[in-house]
């Protein structure tokens, strides 16, 4: 009778730790980590590092591609310090080698002895919906397919392309 106990609860131990590990691995979660790691790069400044999770041939319908990114994310770590971004995950869709993030968010930094908002507010956040593509040295940043932030939609509106992606 105890190797028959034994033995029920070896097989739940395996079958929980079976389901974690499956849910751990999947392309959803690694992504949100992977996104997780990435927000504390840009927060200690670490360019080089976010860019690395950010596939070379990023394109977004507002005509921006990796240089372009890498250059918006040098000229705000320059601009502003102590960095700091309020990230909120929305739905995520997974697909073949596709995973699609919404998220909301709020970045706010220092400026001059000052702190204050950079891009969008705890009222009103930007928010964003991220194509990440699975790429032989793993998952990476391909698209952002739709983006609000609240200081620049107009300026967003009127650079946006037609390319649909």
């Amino acid at each position: 009778m105890k190797s028959k106990t034994t033995i029920l609860v070896l097989a739940a131990v395996l079958a929980v730790g079976a389901l974690w590990l499956r849910h751990y691995l999947s392309p959803g979660e690694v992504v949100r980590r992977k996104l997780v790691s990435t927000v504390a790069a840009f927060e200690e400044e670490r360019l080089l590092a976010v860019m690395a999770a950010v596939s070379r041939s990023y394109s977004d319908p507002w005509g921006g591609d990796y240089e372009t990114l890498a250059g918006n994310l040098r000229q705000l770590m320059e601009s502003y310090e102590d960095l700091r971004v309020d990230l909120v995950f929305g739905a995520i869709e997974t697909g073949d080698d596709r995973v699609t993030v919404g998220l909301e968010f709020f970045v706010s930094g220092r400026s001059q002895d000052e702190r204050g908002s950079v891009l969008g507010s705890r009222a009103e956040p930007c928010t964003a919906v991220v194509l990440w593509r699975k790429e032989t040295p793993g998952w990476r940043l391909a698209s952002t397919l739709d983006l609000d932030i609240p200081e620049l939609r107009d300026k967003l509106e009127a650079a946006r392309t037609t390319t649909q992606f």
